[in-house]
């Protein structure tokens, strides 16, 4: 089953062409649709906040699993496709923080998600990722727990970029100023998709860290331009520079879909 993990962070460019953190947080929420009705698995590394993209997910995933009106047939969908995939979640986040750091609403969310959701901490589930990789991405460079927490954030992001096996990333947005780590997680994010010669999707019409690493040299655009992603020149141009959210899952969909037959 195809994996597209989710790099999604709200930033003043975005705020500027009218997408604040709310609905930045609604098209998180729009990709996890789209993608688990195409049978795929959706993947994050969001930490939880009471006000956070995590909690619109759970929120998401919880109607899902209950069957609630309007997600009667994606409920019976994910159901047959759970039982075909074992133990591996269609909704799957990974967290720098130990679970004893959790909030009770994650845990509450994970419990009330019916198996759709699951949320792993990088730091005490390394036993559980690593019954979730498999193939020549298993084990990811580990970090140094000592160096702190831009370490722990690395770590956690190779961990993610190893569970895209097939797998691809997206990117929109990020802070290019007062992130957590040891650059934009959205840089780095994309950068180890890269490394590890998986799919990457930039939508820089939101500018923020996505259009920074798809513009300058010296973050990693000329390597993106040259990566295969199933897109020609010209409609990966289109998706670099839309904000049209629809018409980017749509051309996202059909690079995938390329790359599915190519294999």
């Amino acid at each position: 089953m195809w994996s597209v993990g989710i790099s999604v962070s709200p930033c003043r460019d975005a705020k500027r062409v009218g997408y604040d953190s709310s609905q930045i947080d609604r098209i998180v929420i729009r990709m996890a649709q789209y993608f688990l009705a195409r049978n795929m698995r959706v993947i994050f590394g969001h930490d939880w906040r009471e006000d956070g993209v995590m909690r619109a997910v759970a929120d998401y995933a919880s109607k899902v699993a209950s069957g609630a009106r309007g997600f009667e047939h994606t409920a019976e969908h994910l159901r047959s496709a759970q039982t075909e995939v074992g133990e591996m979640p269609r909704m799957l986040n990974v967290v720098p923080t130990g679970r004893r750091s959790l909030s009770s609403a994650a845990l509450d969310a994970e419990r009330d998600s019916g198996g759709v959701l699951e949320v792993i901490s990088s730091v005490e589930g390394k036993e559980r990722l690593l019954q979730l990789t498999t193939g020549p991405d298993k084990l990811p460079a580990e970090a140094h727990w000592e160096d702190g927490a831009s370490s722990e954030l690395t770590s956690l992001r190779h961990w993610i970029t190893a569970l895209l096996n097939p797998g691809c990333r997206i990117c929109l947005g990020g802070k290019v100023t007062g992130y957590k780590g040891i650059e934009p997680g959205v840089m780095e994010e994309a950068r180890l998709a890269l490394s590890c010669k998986k799919p990457l999707y930039l939508l820089g019409g939101f500018g923020g860290a996505t259009r920074a690493f798809g513009e300058t040299d010296a973050y990693g655009s000329s390597e993106y331009w040259k990566a295969k992603n199933g897109l020609g020149e010209r409609v990966r141009q289109e998706l670099f520079d839309t904000t049209d959210i629809e018409r980017a899952l749509r051309v996202i969909s059909t690079g995938i879909e390329t790359l599915k037959k190519a294999t």
